[in-house]
């Protein structure tokens, strides 16, 4: 299990997480397995990442059937994308959405 994250700015510290986030605003609904094939990176190294965005409430995951859809949550990325804006804290590609 992943250490515990407080923090949205935690989270966030990583480049891989803030991948993710760039890649569903692009893609909203994708499954775990599309995003994997998207970064490039296996489901097993982006089980923890999605972990942490979820506690911290960055990203929301809906059950259709049997596929599990993710989405950014809106409400969440609203809130701290002007905080981020300018800090430099998120890559371009997620910071200018």
């Amino acid at each position: 299990m992943p250490p515990k994250v407080l923090t949205i700015r935690e989270a966030l510290k990583h480049p891989l997480r803030r991948k993710i986030i760039a890649y569903l605003l692009e893609n909203p609904g994708s499954s775990v397995r599309q995003l994997s094939r998207g970064l490039g990176i296996s489901v097993g190294s982006l089980s923890d990442h999605l972990v942490i965005l979820e506690r911290v409430g960055l990203i929301l995951e809906q059950r259709r059937s049997k596929r599990l859809e993710l989405f950014v949550n809106s409400e969440v990325f609203l809130t701290i994308k002007e905080e981020f804006k300018g800090a430099g804290n998120l890559e371009s590609s997620v910071a200018e959405v």
